[in-house]
């Protein structure tokens, strides 16, 4: 079983390099790509070639060792590696173009975002007619390309939480959601504070570590 296991293993492998060398045919690239749409699993392997292929190219390997000191410092290079990465693929599907910078940062924000549903809708703090408008908002950011004017939209939303507590239940999805459009919109510097104030205000929780992952990659 264990040989079986290992002949799969390797074919994928060579069909990874010889995705990245450029060495398959255009029916095989197709194909490929599909794949690599539909399965997270084998995308996530495929980043992970790409940021190997990255670090020997950067000839970092000794630098990067002395930063992982902690389990920790190990997660946030991993990040940081996986964001860059990331963007490259988009490169490999979609070419440089003038999208170059898009691409990079809706790769950068892509991995922070949740999918809303009303099928979760369970908190009962304020209708359900605005959590729907809410969720949606929050998946437009998720899902189009331009996203300025949903920032518009939540913009003063965030900016009431201080004083009208109709949307403090979400008042977490709402900051880190617009932090995430700030950073797709190429505003990060708008997007900093916001995630500051989530990591100062949330300590030891799911949402600050996102913020905190965010903050590094940005700063880097």
């Amino acid at each position: 079983m264990d040989k079986n296991n290992d002949i799969i293993q390797q074919a994928l492998d060579d069909r990874i390099d010889a995705f990245i060398r450029g060495m398959m045919t255009e029916e095989e690239e197709t194909a490929f790509k599909q794949e690599i749409q539909a399965d997270p699993e084998l995308r996530a392997h495929v980043l992970a070639t790409v940021s190997l292929i990255k670090g020997i190219r950067t000839q970092n390997a000794e630098k990067e060792r002395t930063l992982i000191q902690t389990h920790k410092k190990d997660r946030i290079r991993t990040l940081v590696w996986w964001a860059t990465s990331i963007a490259a693929v988009f490169a490999i599907f979609f070419g440089y173009s003038k999208d170059k910078r898009h691409n990079e940062l809706s790769a950068l924000v892509s991995p922070y975002y949740t999918e809303y549903s009303m099928d979760e809708y369970a908190r009962g703090d304020i209708d359900s007619i605005k959590v729907a408008n809410l969720y949606t908002l929050f998946n437009n950011i998720q899902k189009q390309r331009h996203v300025s004017k949903y920032i518009s939209e939540l913009e003063p939303i965030y900016t009431s939480l201080e004083h009208d507590f109709t949307y403090s239940a979400y008042a977490n999805d709402i900051a880190l959601n617009l932090a995430l459009a700030y950073i797709k919109d190429d505003q990060a510097d708008k997007a900093i504070p916001i995630l500051e104030k989530l990591e100062k205000d949330n300590p030891d929780t799911p949402i600050a570590t996102k913020a905190e992952e965010l903050l590094l990659i940005l700063r880097e």
